[in-house]
């Protein structure tokens, strides 16, 4: 029996097609909008049955701190904890003699409250009224040097011949005074002024070698004053001594010959 011509022209033409499409890959899942696919990969990637980010999530390393910036929290790191060489120790047992007039009562007691408690031993020597001249002419000075044999001596002496009319005259007793120290570190701490003066600070200045000069009124300008508006008052006392115990501790050369060689002063 013959078959129908429109049966024939189907198995011409549609059964070739159809194998062709059985032996073709299956074609690729459309992506996702906004996203890539690469071409070399899309044919062969497996099916996923849920979207997946485009790339994995790995875990962040942990990142290392340079140790010479990490600081632990409670604990302070070696560079800072090291003491600036102005700022080191303060030479324990070692003698500290304060001589001279009403103001340095006024400074030595509280001064050497700071000094007794930085593991020092001090002596305070003064007379009120008393001048340059008494000191280094009269045997006091002399004779607390003998008995005590102090490392350090401060002096504070001027504030009673302030307005003397020629401060030159002032040269010679400086100078003796400061020689009569021996070769021994010495500060001379000018008193914190009150009013102007005619000249006598800076002869003191000029001539107290090889003493270091210690100028109070700028070291502590506007002190608070006492009732006879001279004096520090007891406040004013404390602020002073708080500075030149700071001053000294600064000054002091830690690695000088002597327990308190000074910066720029005997050696």
């Amino acid at each position: 029996m013959q078959k129908p011509r429109r049966w024939c022209w189907l198995q011409l033409h549609l059964l070739p097609l159809a194998a062709a499409c059985a032996s073709a890959p299956p074609p690729a899942a459309a992506a996702a909008p906004g996203s890539s696919v690469d071409a070399s990969t899309a044919s062969t990637a497996p099916a996923s049955p849920a979207a997946t980010p485009a790339v994995a999530a790995t875990p962040a390393e942990p990142r290392e701190i340079s140790p010479s910036r990490s600081v632990p929290v409670g604990s302070v790191s070696a560079s800072a904890a090291a003491p600036s060489p102005g700022l080191a120790e303060l030479p324990t047992g070692t003698k500290v003699l304060q001589v001279g007039d009403s103001f340095a009562d006024a400074l030595g007691v509280e001064l050497g409250k700071l000094l007794k408690q930085s593991g020092l031993r001090t002596s305070l020597e003064t007379k009120t009224p008393s001048y340059i001249g008494d000191w280094a002419f009269g045997p006091a000075l002399r004779k607390a040097i003998s008995d005590y044999n102090p490392d350090l001596v401060l002096i504070t002496l001027g504030a009673n011949e302030i307005e003397i009319p020629a401060p030159a005259q002032r040269v010679g007793p400086i100078q003796r005074l400061v020689k009569s120290l021996g070769d021994r570190p010495c500060v001379w701490i000018l008193p914190p002024l009150w009013k102007q003066d005619t000249g006598l600070m800076q002869v003191i200045k000029d001539n107290a070698s090889p003493c270091q000069v210690l100028d109070s009124s700028v070291l502590v300008p506007a002190l608070p004053r006492g009732p006879d508006h001279i004096h520090p008052s007891s406040e004013g006392r404390v602020r002073w001594a708080a500075a030149v115990f700071d001053w000294l501790k600064k000054a002091r050369e830690p690695q000088g010959p002597r327990p308190w060689s000074l910066r720029g002063g005997p050696l």
